[in-house]
């Protein structure tokens, strides 16, 4: 393991190129998570799962059925190596390190480049935990933890958060203490509370007292 501690990041893949070696649960898991965040992906897998094909048929990937070659990689931002085969994915990790890609094998993290982690997902919301790749199993427990504190309601306040930030910075009519003023408040504890209980009309509510 590499004694420096890791510089925590998310990446904008979207329109990226983007790999994903292997054809198991944990390759359609990798792809799947791609495909949310809008990247362009091509998976190679002599023998891909049934949920990796219906992907490639209904358009959403490229599938290369085949064993993994160095040029299936060319151009590639980003590459996960998600095979059980230790040789594949250190020949993987060599070309990736060769064109300068991002790269990832699953359960080698003495091979990889970056950890994906363990994710929280609440609308725009992200709350990723990483061990390094030390222990899996303990971020993915703090993740459910994280998911009991964190329910599908933040993701709905973070939308309705970002609508009411927009209309503040718009504002031209108030001071700059009272723009100052308006955001904090929308970044409090109490006002998420409120949001949940109350709704999101109650919220512009407040606001409007806030800055008129």
């Amino acid at each position: 393991m590499n004694k420096h501690s890791l510089y925590p990041i998310f990446l904008s893949l979207s329109g990226k190129l983007c790999s994903v070696i292997g054809g198991g649960s944990v390759a359609l898991r990798k792809t799947r998570d791609l495909l949310e965040a809008g990247a362009d992906i091509t998976v190679v897998s002599e023998h891909p799962s049934q949920e990796i094909i219906e992907l490639s048929e209904q358009g959403h990937i490229q599938l290369k059925t085949k064993r993994f070659e160095p040029d299936d990689i060319e151009n590639t931002f980003l590459v996960f190596a998600a095979t059980d085969d230790t040789l594949v994915n250190s020949r993987i990790a060599e070309a990736a390190k060769n064109i300068g890609a991002l790269f990832n094998a699953v359960d080698t993290p003495e091979l990889c480049a970056f950890f994906s982690g363990a994710v929280v997902k609440r609308g725009s919301l992200r709350i990723a935990i990483s061990t390094a790749g030390y222990s899996p199993g303990t971020a993915r427990q703090i993740r459910k933890e994280l998911e009991e504190l964190y329910p599908d309601s933040y993701g709905e306040f973070i939308e309705a958060a970002g609508e009411i930030r927009k209309y503040i910075l718009s504002c031209e009519n108030i001071s700059p203490e009272v723009e100052k003023a308006a955001l904090s408040w929308l970044s409090r504890k109490e006002t998420r509370m409120l949001f949940f209980e109350c709704g999101k009309e109650r919220i512009w509510e407040e606001l409007k007292k806030l800055i008129h």
